[in-house]
């Protein structure tokens, strides 16, 4: 199973919106987090012009660009 690392094409569960993944973190003692830009502005809801986000690891979908094994 392939894992995401900085660099790879994710797509966030709820918002559905899709970005490069250019930093990670710690969510809490337990997850870890994604940074992520977005390739274009996520407007959903009360979000508008949304461009870069941090979330918990599980919320994001690897779609592409990571190698790794």
């Amino acid at each position: 199973m392939k894992s995401i690392t900085i660099g790879c094409l994710v797509r966030h569960r709820n918002f559905d919106a899709v970005g490069l993944v250019v930093g990670h973190t710690m969510w809490d003692g337990d997850w870890g987090a994604f940074e992520v830009k977005f390739n274009k502005p996520v407007n959903t809801g009360t979000v508008k012009n949304m461009t870069h986000f941090v979330d918990r690891a599980d919320r994001w979908l690897l779609l592409a660009g990571c190698d790794n094994q």
